[in-house]
């Protein structure tokens, strides 16, 4: 796989502004590399997001476990931790205060589909050119317009339209991981956890794809781009505006 390649190119077509990262999934703890910093390093646990942002704008291979999260809601909906009742998730986002009740928020727990528990045993992130191991997803944050140029190039070979559901609250990190079991790109629309504690802009959205699909995406990027869909989008200039009074007072002194 050629990851720097991979870089290059979605430099070129993308243009985003932190690093296009790969995510590798790892089965047991055990399987992290050693390289990969965890916040073990620095005395402290941390939520995941964060680490995407260790990643994505300081160009680092970042790397976690349960033991390094403390963002109970990720170790729940992750599946890093097991999760003996949904009814236990759903109470804490009514505590949080997102839900008028717990119907409610039974019923969109429902529709996040937790990770079974031990699907993931640990998790890295990293920007392609620095890839200790192959990645599994490509993850890139950008506008909604990069995240358009995405879509079109993914469009161009699937004729898929790419699906996107988002809570407004958070668990970005379920959306993200996501495309890992269903096989089907996603744009994420990071809600207020990460904004808060990983600094995540809030013109910010996120495009998640299999690794497995990366090469056509890049193909229908650069086929796209040939026919004429660019970033940064093109807006159109060849025209006449109108001038107005005062622009015309002054032509009239114009010799």
């Amino acid at each position: 796989m050629d990851v720097r390649r991979y870089m290059e190119e979605l430099n070129r077509f993308i243009r985003p502004q932190s690093f296009p990262l790969g995510v590798s999934i790892f089965e047991h703890p055990d399987d992290l590399p050693k390289e990969a910093i965890r916040p073990a390093k620095y005395g402290i646990q941390i939520s995941l997001c964060q680490w995407t942002t260790l990643a994505r704008r300081w160009g680092r291979v970042a790397g976690a476990t349960a033991a390094d999260i403390n963002c109970t809601p990720c170790l729940a909906a992750l599946g890093f931790k097991r999760l003996e009742d949904p009814g236990h998730l759903a109470a804490y986002f009514v505590e949080m205060g997102y839900f008028e009740n717990r119907e409610l928020a039974e019923k969109a727990t429902r529709q996040l589909h937790p990770l079974a528990y031990g699907t993931i045993g640990a998790i890295a992130f990293f920007p392609l050119n620095e890839a200790l191991v192959e990645p599994d997803l490509l993850v890139i944050y950008g506008t909604p317009a990069q995240m358009a140029r995405l879509a079109a190039g993914y469009l161009y070979h699937t004729g898929e339209l790419i699906e996107s559901i988002t809570t407004g609250f958070g668990i970005s990190c379920l959306a993200t991981v996501k495309p890992y079991i269903t096989g089907k790109p996603a744009f994420v629309h990071p809600g207020r956890g990460e904004r808060v504690l990983a600094g995540t802009d809030e013109c910010e959205m996120l495009f998640t794809c299999p690794v497995a699909s990366v090469e056509m995406l890049i193909d229908g990027l650069k086929k796209t781009h040939e026919a004429g869909t660019r970033y940064p989008v093109q807006s159109y200039m060849i025209y006449q505006p109108r001038t107005i009074r005062p622009m015309e007072h002054l032509a009239e002194k114009l010799r």
